[in-house]
């Protein structure tokens, strides 16, 4: 570990962990800060989970778009403007917030700063990937993406002390004016840690991925991708506000998936044409390899009932402490951490240990969820409420860390491939989100009583992580294929 820490420098460290931390501070801010924004913007504390699914749906439409529009040749330039307009979005929402303007000018200002402050802080995680893909050592690599991994719940731990004992004593408003330093702390690591795109190695490969590394940017694609994630976006959020059976929303739904579907088609063909056109080629765009495939499929599955709203949300509808649900998130959060921590580290140190690390991480993420089902039957049982809640996280961090180093090494050849866990975790996240509010109104339309509702989400996400494994040991076994024909190609 020494040795890594004496190649790795600290500029990329920062670079990586700020990269996919940043989004999540502005996220957890808002989740612990709910009071002042519901009292900001004249609005009920359930509303504020607009203001998340906002930041979310940018983050989401961001990290779409980022494999069609970020390319080595472009990184500076889109981290330059990243980085510009996060930074000033972030220090106008604290002006607004500091200044107190009339409600519409709040409103209007809270929304333009979080749609645009979250789509383009969320290009952030595919640069800090991209920079991670340029690492040779393959050592380094895992423990650059265990870095990358741990980010986000490590956000998620500091953010409520930050909130907490920064932004109660100084305002939100000048927290935000501070927070809007860091994209341009960022920007100025960029210029440090990117700068390996000038090397002759690096010029090689780009070479070698000409039709990846296209310089033409493909504008209909991408505003295909941005039509349907908007569709999605109104009709989720619909959803919250009106409910799943409104004419508005069962309207928006239909018009989401006739939309999806020309969008789908265009995508197919123009994979279709692009096949065409470099099939006589001696440079072929390579796809996604299979095992990467069915990993970060499992890996989509398992985000779904991850998102840790429900099981918190249960908790404060039945009048649980403040200081027990904050102590909770922290101590999943830890976990979490530890989970990642570790299984990177013995990623690191013995590879072949990857298949009993993933399975491992699944058992641990079902078991701890297992235990929510039980949250209707107990009184406050804070130890066995603890204890769920840091099985589950470690479960997750476990299987996360396994399946984005694998997916990592899988596509070193194609860095455009390798930008895809980013979007996986963010869109299963907001996927996950919106099913289970849709399981949930559902289970109250039906008659269930509140509690049975809660019971029956908790149902659905074990159901779901079950539904996961067949992903999961399909890429397993994959993978272990495609290494013993390595090891016979090798002897023979």
């Amino acid at each position: 570990m020494n040795k890594i820490f004496g190649v790795v420098s600290l500029e990329i460290l920062s670079f990586v962990f700020l990269g996919n931390a940043l989004k999540s501070v502005v996220t957890s801010t808002v989740f612990v800060s709910e009071g002042e924004f519901a009292s900001f913007l004249n609005i009920s504390v359930d509303k504020t989970q607009i203001l998340v699914e906002l930041l979310i749906g940018s983050s989401v439409m961001a990290l779409a778009v980022a494999p069609f529009l970020l390319t080595r040749q472009r990184a500076h330039k889109i981290a330059s403007i990243s980085a510009l307009v996060a930074a000033g979005c972030y220090a106008a929402l604290g002006l607004t917030m500091t200044m107190g303007p009339a409600l519409f000018v709040r409103e209007l200002m809270v929304i333009i700063t979080f749609a645009l402050g979250g789509f383009f802080i969320s290009f952030f995680a595919p640069i800090a990937q991209l920079a991670i893909n340029d690492v040779e050592n393959e050592r380094e690599r895992v423990f650059l993406t265990t870095v990358w991994t741990s980010a986000q719940p490590v956000a998620f731990l500091i953010t409520p002390q930050l909130v907490k004992y920064v932004a109660l004593d100084i305002g939100t408003g000048n927290y935000f004016l501070i927070f809007a330093i860091f994209p341009i702390f960022y920007l100025f690591l960029t210029r440090t840690v990117l700068k390996t795109v000038t090397d002759q190695n690096t010029r090689q490969t780009v070479e070698q991925n000409k039709p990846l590394e296209s310089g033409r940017i493909d504008w209909r694609t991408i505003g295909f991708i941005i039509v349907a994630i908007a569709a999605f976006e109104a009709w989720t959020l619909s959803n919250s506000l009106a409910g799943v059976i409104s004419p508005i929303s069962l309207s928006l739904m239909v018009a989401f998936f006739i939309i999806a579907g020309i969008s789908g088609l265009y995508l197919k063909r123009k994979q279709q044409k692009t096949k065409a056109l470099y099939s006589s080629a001696t440079s072929v765009p390579k796809g996604l390899p299979p095992t990467a495939t069915f990993m970060l499929i499992g890996l989509f599955i398992m985000e779904i009932p991850s998102t840790g709203f429900f099981d918190g949300a249960y908790l404060v509808r039945h009048l649980c402490a403040p200081g027990l649900i904050e102590d909770r998130a922290s101590l999943g959060a830890a976990a979490q951490i530890a989970a990642v921590a570790l299984g990177g580290a013995l990623f690191v140190r013995w590879p072949r240990m990857m298949p009993a690390l993933l399975i491992i991480g699944i058992l641990l993420l079902l078991v701890g969820s297992i235990g929510f089902i039980r949250y209707p039957d107990l009184p406050v049982d804070a130890g066995f409420f603890y204890t769920s809640k840091m099985i589950a996280s470690a479960g997750m961090g476990l299987v996360t860390t396994i399946i984005v180093g694998v997916v990592m090494a899988e596509c070193r050849g194609n860095p455009v491939m390798a930008l895809l866990p980013a979007l996986v975790i963010m869109f299963g996240t907001e996927f996950g989100l919106e099913i289970l509010e849709i399981v949930y109104q559902g289970a109250k339309l039906y008659g269930l009583e509140e509690v049975e509702t809660y019971r029956a989400i908790f149902i659905a996400q074990v159901i779901v992580i079950v539904f996961a494994l067949i992903p999961c040991i399909e890429g397993l076994y994959l993978r272990h294929k495609q290494l013993k024909a390595s090891q016979i190609a090798t002897t023979s």
